[in-house]
């Protein structure tokens, strides 16, 4: 199997967050040539390793969230945002959460060159969507589900979704054979 691979669009607000904050400690996290990228610009079509992925958003959630899952939570509302109201408006069709979501999961699928998303429709505000991680790197995606969480929090509100309830229902650092995110909302 060809590396896993990542788009350019999902590293460069990590890389952004890294530089602004060039003064802090990184050198438990990165190597000395992760340098060599975080000092280039990004291109967001251009396709980076997944292990540099996982591996600066590691250290920005040790580092810039204390490792904190509410605020790689928080984190993920915000980008979202961005988002949503930027290169990505298109996925969201104003009281369609249930449609946004399948878009969501489809663009998604775009940024990885493996599959990373599957979306089950449990009921009318209900759903579940299953993520596969690299096994080998379980642990690095503990913030980034959470980061996602908020992710899907502010799809799901900004296409009229209330009182929005996410929980991760098996989680694949746990065992289970996919991280999964039970979503309701009204």
């Amino acid at each position: 199997m060809d590396t896993q691979k990542v788009k350019g669009t999902m590293l460069a607000d990590i890389v952004r967050m890294i530089r602004k904050n060039k003064d802090k400690n990184w050198g438990e996290y990165l190597k000395p040539e992760d340098w060599d990228v975080i000092n280039r610009k990004i291109l967001d079509s251009a396709w980076y390793p997944l292990e540099l992925y996982t591996r600066f958003g590691l250290a920005a959630f040790e580092i810039l969230a204390n490792g904190d899952p509410r605020i790689s939570y928080m984190g993920g509302q915000i980008r979202g945002e961005e988002l949503f109201k930027g290169v990505y408006k298109s996925i969201i069709i104003d009281k369609y959460p249930m449609k946004s979501l399948h878009r969501f999961v489809g663009m998604y699928g775009l940024l990885f060159n493996f599959s990373v998303f599957t979306i089950e429709d449990v009921g009318e505000n209900h759903v579940k969507i299953f993520h596969k991680f690299d096994r080998k790197n379980l642990e690095k995606n503990i913030p980034y589900c959470h980061h996602l969480m908020g992710l899907l929090d502010t799809l799901i509100e900004m296409t009229g979704g209330k009182d929005i309830k996410i929980e991760l229902t098996a989680k694949q650092w746990e065992n289970a054979p996919a991280t999964i995110f039970g979503i309701t909302w009204k």
